[in-house]
């Protein structure tokens, strides 16, 4: 059997300072082959006379990283992702897991280096959502980090050596327990099957066991189980009921292209 090739997935937030950001890289330490998400918050240029010491604009930042991407391995794939806070966590969460999701199978780095404390929270919240169904879709979070201000003359002060300014998580827990079978249910919704006979007839389309694999029965528990979970809501419209997700089932499984 041909070895399964895993790249490592490297996810950096940066900001207006690539100093912590390149400090990042280095550790995650990706080679040709793997793919870095630099990930920074919208919008890409900001007034000049709010830009303060060795901070640079967040375009700026950004093609500093590639060029010292570029000198580490001009093979790794460096792919920008802008988030804009307008969005909300929950979508923000959704593009990049969906982004990651389409380099699977993949080992998952993810640094909390930069930019405002909304993209350090956007990045927890996507730690957990891979640990829920990373089991499904191919990915292990390898490793979670902060990294204390660099660009703070206080913190360099307090912390001298690049080392004791990381902060490893020690765990990554799970934002929501599920089945395979759940999360196929919950993946369905995400996709648009919003009634629990869509729902069964998409789980059963390629079975050949005449009433089908999986029961009606099956799928409504499901649901309700999903509903108990937070992942569903619902909505009655005559005698059907329509499920969809809601912000927690949409950072598992909510198909949203980063921009």
């Amino acid at each position: 059997m041909e070895k399964l090739s895993v790249r490592k997935c490297v996810v950096v937030s940066v900001g207006l300072y690539p100093g912590n950001a390149k400090h990042a890289l280095a550790r995650a330490g990706p080679v040709g082959g793997d793919v870095v998400f630099l990930v920074n918050s919208e919008p890409r240029i900001v007034p000049e006379g709010i830009l303060r010491g060795r901070r640079e604009q967040p375009i700026q930042a950004m093609e500093a990283l590639h060029k010292f991407i570029n000198e580490l391995d001009s093979e790794v794939n460096v792919v920008d992702v802008w988030l804009d806070p307008k969005d909300g966590i929950a979508t923000s969460v959704a593009r990049l897991r969906s982004l990651i999701e389409t380099y699977v199978p993949c080992r998952v780095i993810i640094s909390m280096a930069g930019g405002f404390r909304w993209l350090s929270a956007a990045l927890m919240f996507l730690a957990l959502a891979l640990a829920s169904v990373g089991p499904y879709v191919g990915v292990v979070v390898d490793s979670v980090f902060a990294m204390l201000e660099e660009e703070s003359p206080s913190v360099r002060a307090l912390f001298r050596s690049v080392e004791e300014r990381v902060v490893p998580w020690p765990v990554v827990p799970r934002l929501a327990s599920l089945t395979y079978d759940e999360y196929r249910v919950l993946k369905l919704i995400g996709l648009g099957r919003h009634r629990a006979k869509d729902i069964h007839g998409e789980l059963n389309r390629d079975c050949k066991k005449p009433g089908g694999c999986i029961s009606m029965a099956t799928v409504q528990r499901t649901l309700v189980k999903l509903i108990k979970k937070g992942l569903i809501g619902y909505e009655k419209r005559g005698r059907a009921h329509y499920y969809e997700l809601t912000p927690l089932g949409l950072m598992l499984v909510g198909k949203l292209k980063a921009q």
